[in-house]
C-alpha cells in the first residue's frame, strides 16, 4: 500500500488542499492520501490558529465523499512541537507493510534542508513535491534524490491567510472552501475579529 501523507495547519483546509490530494491519487502516484492536520508547525506562528478539534472537524468534512482521502490524527498523541521525521517513523511503526509519500510543495522543497533530519527523510521515504504560486517550478536531480518525484499538480491561487482575511473582512467563501466547510466556520463563528 502506497500512502501519500499530506500535512499541515489547514487553517481552514481549502478547495486546493483538497484538489491537490485528488489529483494525486487520481494520478495512481499513490493508493490514498492521509490529510494529517499539525497540531503546531515548528516553522510557523500559532496566532490565529483554530483549535485542533475545529480544524480537524473540517478536514472530516472536506475529505468526505472523496475516495482514497483519509484523515490521521497521528499527530495529536506525538510530543510537541512535533516534527515530520517523528511523525512518518511512528507511521511506519503501526503500518509496517505500507510505503509513505510524503507530499510537500515547492515553497517547502526549496528549505528541505532546514527540516529536522532531512537527510533521513529523503533516504528512508519518498517524497512527492509540487508546484506553488510564487515559487519556481520544482525540480529534483534523480540521480541525488531518487525518492523525489516532482508532479505537474494544478496550482489554485488560494490559501489559508487569504482565507481567514476574508472571513474578517465578512466576504463570501464561495468556491474557496467546501460547502459544509463554510457552514462549519460560519456556525461556531471561527476565524472572526
Amino acid at each position: 500500500m502506497r500512502i501519500g501523507i499530506y500535512s499541515g495547519s489547514f487553517n481552514p483546509v481549502h478547495v486546493g488542499h483538497i484538489a491537490l490530494a485528488d489529483y494525486i491519487v487520481q494520478s495512481r502516484l499513490v493508493d490514498e492520501v492521509w490529510l494529517i492536520r499539525s497540531p503546531q508547525n515548528p516553522l510557523k506562528a500559532s496566532a490565529g490558529l483554530a483549535s485542533d478539534a475545529h480544524r480537524a472537524a473540517m478536514l472530516s468534512l472536506a475529505v468526505a465523499g472523496h475516495d482514497g482521502l483519509k484523515v490521521s490524527d497521528i499527530e495529536d498523541s506525538l510530543p510537541k512541537p512535533n516534527y515530520t521525521i517523528n511523525t512518518l517513523r511512528a507511521l511506519k511503526r503501526e503500518n509496517p507493510e505500507a510505503d509513505f509519500y510524503l507530499i510537500v510543495g515547492a515553497d517547502n522543497w526549496e528549505i528541505f534542508d532546514k527540516w529536522r533530519d532531512w537527510q533521513t527523510i529523503l533516504r528512508d521515504y519518498h517524497l512527492i513535491v509540487y508546484p506553488r504560486p510564487g515559487y519556481d517550478f520544482p525540480k529534483a536531480d534523480s540521480r541525488l534524490y531518487p525518492n523525489v518525484t516532482v508532479v505537474d499538480a494544478p496550482t489554485f491561487d488560494v490559501s489559508s491567510t487569504e482565507i481567514r482575511a476574508k472571513i474578517s473582512n465578512g466576504e463570501s467563501l464561495s468556491g474557496v472552501v467546501a460547502l459544509a466547510v463554510e457552514a462549519y466556520i460560519a456556525e461556531h463563528k471561527l476565524y472572526n475579529r
